[in-house]
């Protein structure tokens, strides 16, 4: 089967519901600790959903719910069509994951766990299959070599072909660039893009807000096991406001804060190393807040941009404990 076979494959199982993954009300209560407290999801087919969020948030505890490895306490999870409660073992044949330790038999080769892993999903056309994958990965010329000779970020595209192996319909990968270089997180940024240019569902966890902000449609931030957020990347940062930063003294900083707090177009204002940063409302104009400025203090320069996911999840985590 070709890959463009596979894809259209997986693009005619995910298209019979508008929704690969649907969670409801999902509770995860591990002894004191709720892991996941009442969080629903949609994931529509054919799309790319970023869960992100600190250590301890609940990304890998709603992974498993979704895998079926992890039954809720409360609540629903229907994956491909089917509650996962009920079909748990059959939905694992139609879902690759990517776990956060790669899990790889380092003493042979790369294309050696591709057919261990090939006999155990009874792939058909194995071989075929595994040159498939390897090519996808960039990894063709090196399928004789021992995987322990192979770099983090090598082993890392290796074991998305293994998950790739069985042409599931749902990709999940949790933290797909932990410990790997610059280089190598682009690498794979760039193979998750050409899985979901061919249809594929992807599921990504990531500690890393850039990495959401390139690769998903959507970005659902989680927090202390709660959804704080769900929304596109740039309506998120339109959450935020415009950013504003403006240069001055640093000894004029709190004056300027100061000054600017009582504005009702500035939803924020926080110093930094070259003055300070002000996130404005969507309905304020930029450059009379500048003008504002400068009436308080001496303004050496200006620029306005977009806000980073980064700074969206500080706003939304201030936000969720001022309330």
């Amino acid at each position: 089967m070709s890959w463009r076979g596979a894809a259209s494959h997986s693009e005619g199982a995910a298209s019979l519901s508008s929704s690969a993954v649907e969670i409801r009300d999902v509770v995860c209560q591990f002894g004191r600790i709720r892991a996941l407290d009442g969080v629903s999801l949609d994931v529509g087919a054919g799309t790319v959903v970023g869960i992100v969020g600190p250590n301890g948030a609940g990304k890998t505890t709603l992974i498993d719910v979704i895998c079926g490895l992890v039954h809720p306490t409360s609540g629903t999870a229907r994956v491909l069509g089917q509650d996962v409660s009920l079909n748990a073992t059959a939905l694992r044949a139609r879902i690759g994951v990517l776990p956060q330790e790669t899990a790889l038999y380092d003493e042979v080769t790369a294309r050696q766990n591709l057919q261990f892993a090939a006999a155990l999903y009874d792939v058909p056309n194995s071989e075929a299959r595994i040159g498939e994958v390897l090519q996808l990965v960039g990894l063709a010329t090196r399928s004789g070599d021992t995987v322990r000779g192979f770099s983090g970020g090598m082993q890392r595209r290796l074991a998305i072909a293994r998950a790739l192996l069985h042409n599931p319909e749902l990709l999940i990968l949790d933290e797909p660039t932990v410990g790997v270089d610059v280089e190598a997180r682009h690498q794979i940024w760039t193979h998750i893009r050409s899985l979901n240019a061919g249809g594929r569902t992807v599921i990504l966890t990531t500690n890393y807000l850039d990495e959401a902000e390139a690769l998903c449609d959507r970005v659902v931030i989680l927090k202390s096991g709660s959804i704080v957020a769900d929304d596109t990347p740039a309506a998120l940062a339109a959450r935020t406001g415009r950013c504003l930063e403006l240069e001055c003294k640093p000894e004029e900083t709190a004056k300027l804060s100061s000054g600017l707090a009582g504005n009702a177009g500035v939803i924020r204002a926080e110093r930094v190393d070259f003055g300070i940063r002000v996130y404005l409302t969507s309905e304020t104009v930029p450059e009379d807040i500048v003008r504002q400025a400068r009436g308080i203090t001496t303004v050496e320069g200006f620029r306005t941009r977009s806000p980073d996911l980064v700074e969206v999840f500080r706003s939304l985590t201030i936000a969720k404990k001022a309330s």
